[in-house]
């Protein structure tokens, strides 16, 4: 599922991943922090795409399973602070 058809996606595959809310992209080279998702350290994988429902993750010893009402909470709280000072902005050289 490209991260370029939907205004709000939270990709990652346990190597590398993207964020994206509206025009906003960024590529993400380290696991998001879902804050406040008690399961969050345990998650190798996440694929959000609310638009098409779409709300799974896989936990390191498991397999993929829908995301908890504090899971999906989390990754909104991700998608909406996007545009905050703690997400950098690539400057070109």
């Amino acid at each position: 599922m490209s991260i370029a058809l939907y205004r709000l996606r939270l990709y990652w595959d346990g190597h590398h991943g993207a964020v994206r809310n509206g025009d906003d992209t960024r590529i993400l080279v380290e696991p998001p922090v879902l804050p406040g998702a008690e399961t969050a350290a345990n998650l190798e994988e996440i694929d959000y795409a609310p638009e098409v429902d779409v709300a799974q993750v896989r936990e390191r010893e498991g397999d993929w399973r829908q995301m908890t009402a504090e899971e999906v909470a989390a990754a909104e709280a991700l998608l909406a602070s996007l545009g905050q000072p703690q997400w950098p902005r690539e400057r070109a050289a």
